[in-house]
């Protein structure tokens, strides 16, 4: 809430000040975290990622996804954060998804 806090300030301040401020929002649910809680609910019952193979685990990132993504960006909105709300996004979205591989394949 420290850093949504920070930022809402910065993004506030240069808007009274007269700049144009976008705030993205986004969420990373596919990340290390999320892979981590995934996988340890698969383990549970007694599958692994391996078992599963790419396109069957990230069905059930995805599944996670829906049903406890909403959680962190609740949080901020109820926090009042000014982000343009429209235009939020998440990590394995089609559009990002491509467009994180290119920045990781130029980059490399």
């Amino acid at each position: 809430a420290m850093f949504v806090t920070i930022e809402d300030i910065m993004a506030r301040f240069a808007r009274m000040n007269g700049k144009d401020v976008l705030w993205l929002p986004g969420t990373d649910h596919a990340g290390i975290a999320t892979q981590m809680v995934v996988e340890k609910s698969l383990a549970a019952e007694g599958v692994s990622r391996a078992d599963l193979g790419r396109d069957a685990f990230v069905d059930k990132v995805w599944e996670w996804k829906e049903t406890y993504g909403h959680r962190i960006t609740d949080q901020l909105r109820a926090l009042g954060a000014s982000c343009d709300w429209s235009r939020e996004s998440f990590t394995l979205d089609e559009n990002l998804s491509k467009a994180v591989g290119e920045a990781f394949t130029r980059l490399h």
